[in-house]
């Protein structure tokens, strides 16, 4: 199965994973994206100290003193989200262009940005590659950064580690609903909402 932008014969809409009309499913992600953020921290924050023991309780006390202000807090946590969404979103659009051959759609709707491929369905393995792609790569990345980063940039990468982690909430929940499906299901993106195309009249599991 590859993307294609003509779906085979047979395959009909069996399911959409849309938040705007989903109120409770917008807030369970908001609950559960608190509670990845929390764990993130935890691991990251353990990850660093086991690659960095003697300079991490030092820089990250470092970190903390020169963030003790309030304004400064709230710059360095808009500023490592800001380039999270832009590098996250630049992650989702790669492998969509990878996939396609075809540039992805970027769009930015206040609360939250989003790159997608209105035009392409996508067979279930490549859109689960889509989907984790950011979160894994990025975590990778960041964590090998930990090895070479100074000590004063350690707040820094742990922002923006646990908010990219944090971030893929709304990615990790529609991979669980995916992988629930059959490996012949296609998935096609429009960025804030995703319908998946099964042959026939199979059974679908709703996200």
């Amino acid at each position: 199965m590859k993307p294609t932008q003509t779906l085979p014969p047979h395959y009909q809409p069996a399911g959409t994973f849309d938040l705007r009309n989903n109120s409770q499913a917008l807030l369970q992600l908001n609950i559960l994206g608190f509670v990845l953020f929390a764990a993130s921290a935890w691991v990251f924050g353990s990850i660093l100290y086991s690659l960095r023991p003697d300079e991490a309780q030092v820089g990250l006390s470092f970190g903390f003193t020169n963030l003790g202000g309030i304004f400064q807090a709230l710059l360095a946590v808009i500023g490592a989200t800001a380039v999270m969404i832009v590098l996250h979103e630049a992650v989702h659009g790669l492998f969509f262009w990878l996939f396609t051959g075809a540039a992805p759609q970027f769009a930015f709707k206040g609360i939250y940005a989003y790159a997608a491929a209105p035009q392409w369905y996508l067979p279930k393995a490549h859109y689960l590659v889509v989907a984790l792609a950011p979160l894994v790569l990025l975590s990778l990345a960041g964590i090998a950064l930990m090895l070479v980063v100074p000590q004063n940039w350690f707040i820094i990468l742990l922002l923006f580690l646990v908010t990219n982690a944090s971030g893929a909430i709304g990615d990790l929940w529609v991979a669980g609903w995916l992988l629930r499906q059959p490996g012949t299901c296609y998935a096609n993106d429009h960025g804030d909402s995703l319908t998946l195309y099964l042959e026939g009249k199979s059974p679908l599991q709703t996200g």
